[in-house]
């Protein structure tokens, strides 16, 4: 049962690695206006389950905080069989 539900995409992650501050805009109330949102995010996380791990990938913002850019696989997953 635990595979069935990780090949649907609900998988149960488990955060580690070393945090890091995100910073983003969001629409705000009024058209026209963006809101700044901050969260502190892990850089690596592992699903519980089926045992797939993966990177955060960061980018560095002109004011020097941090945005997500992307996330890898670390352990070839799409390798598997």
């Amino acid at each position: 049962m635990p595979k069935f539900l990780c090949s649907l995409g609900l998988h149960k992650w488990r955060n580690y690695g070393e945090r890091v501050l995100v910073v983003w805009k969001e629409p705000g109330l009024l058209p026209g206006t963006k809101v700044n949102k901050r969260k502190h995010v892990f850089s690596e996380r592992e699903c519980l389950r089926c045992g797939r791990k993966e990177r955060r990938q960061f980018s560095e913002n002109i004011d020097g905080s941090y945005a997500i850019s992307g996330i890898e696989t670390v352990n070839g997953e799409e390798d598997k069989d």
